[in-house]
C-alpha cells in the first residue's frame, strides 16, 4: 500500500500470524507478493510443513530466492510470478528506493513515492496451479487482493485462513477498497474475525488501512459467527474510527510540537 510503512507491515502481519500459529491453527502458508521476504526468519521460526512465495519483480523473487538457499530451509519454495484472475503477463510499476514494497499492477496515484520503472512479469491464477492443502492465504499485492481471490475460483474454499491487507481508499488507480473485499469475502463464506488498522493523518485525513484475519466458515459456529459480525460493524462505524483518532495519543503530541516549534521560530 503506498502509504504503509514496511515497519508497520511486518508488524501488523506476524502480529496476526503469531495468534494463529501459537495455537496450531495453521501448518501451511502461502504469502502473495512476497516483496524481500521480510517474514522468512519469522515463519522459519515455526514447524510448518510448506511455506510458498509468490514475487513477480525478477530482483525481489532473486533475494527471496537467496535467502531460502542460504537458510537450507527445504520446506520453503519461491515462484517468480504474480497471481491474479487471468493467466497472462503485464507489466508492473516498480517503487524506487526504500518504498520498493509499494510496488503494484495498478497504475498508482500521485504521492511522495515515485516509480520510475516498469518490468513486464508473469501472472497466473492460482487454480492454474498445482498446489493444494495449504491453511492460510497471506496477500499483500497493493490493491491487487480481489483479483487474486478471483484467480483462486474454488480453491479458495480450501483455505481455512486468510489474512489480507486492505484500504478505504484508493492508493491506487481501480483500487479494490475495503467495503468491496469484505463483501467479496463474505459471499464467498469468510467472516473476519480479527482487524488491525492503520490510520492515515498525513494526506487522507479519516481514512485508514491494514490488515485482516478472515476464516472460512466451516471452521466457525454460527452463533460465533454472527457475534463478530455485530463487532464488525462497530469497528466499522464512523464512531469507532472517531474514537481511535482522538486516541492516537502520539499523533497528537508530535502534531503539539511541531505547533510549538513554530511559535519559537515566530518569537
Amino acid at each position: 500500500m503506498i502509504m504503509s510503512g514496511l515497519n508497520y507491515k511486518m508488524a501488523s502481519t506476524e502480529h496476526l500470524l503469531k495468534k494463529l500459529l501459537h495455537k496450531n491453527m495453521v501448518n501451511s502458508l502461502i504469502h502473495v507478493g512476497g516483496h524481500k521476504g521480510e517474514e522468512i526468519e519469522f515463519y522459519s521460526s515455526y514447524d510448518l510443513s510448506k511455506v510458498i512465495y509468490f514475487e513477480p519483480i525478477k530482483a525481489f523473487y532473486q533475494e527471496i530466492y537467496n535467502q531460502i538457499d542460504s537458510k537450507r530451509l527445504n520446506n520453503f519454495q519461491v515462484f517468480n510470478l504474480a497471481l491474479g484472475s487471468e493467466n497472462k503477463k503485464e507489466e508492473i510499476y516498480v517503487a524506487d528506493g526504500n518504498s520498493s514494497g509499494s510496488s503494484s499492477l495498478l497504475e498508482p496515484r500521485p504521492s511522495d513515492i515515485s516509480f520510475s520503472q516498469k518490468e513486464l512479469i508473469e501472472i497466473r491464477t492460482y487454480d492454474s496451479m498445482d498446489i493444494m492443502n495449504i491453511d492460510l492465504a497471506v496477500l499483500d499485492t497493493q490493491g491487487y487482493e480481489l483479483e487474486v481471490l478471483k484467480g483462486m475460483n474454488e480453491k479458495l474454499s480450501q483455505f481455512k485462513y486468510l489474512i489480507v491487507e486492505f484500504s478505504v481508499f484508493e492508493g491506487y488507480l481501480k483500487q479494490v477498497v475495503f467495503t468491496e473485499l469484505e463483501a467479496y469475502l463474505s459471499r464467498h463464506s469468510f467472516t473476519r474475525i480479527k482487524t488491525i488498522r492503520k490510520l492515515n493523518h498525513k494526506k487522507y485525513n479519516d481514512s485508514n488501512y491494514g490488515d485482516a484475519i478472515y476464516i472460512n466458515n466451516e471452521d466457525i459456529s454460527n452463533l460465533k459467527k454472527v457475534i463478530y459480525n455485530m463487532k464488525n460493524k462497530f469497528i466499522d462505524s464512523r464512531l469507532f474510527i472517531r474514537l481511535l483518532i482522538i486516541s492516537d495519543f502520539s499523533f497528537h503530541i508530535k502534531k503539539l510540537k511541531e505547533f510549538i516549534k513554530k511559535l519559537i521560530r515566530k518569537n
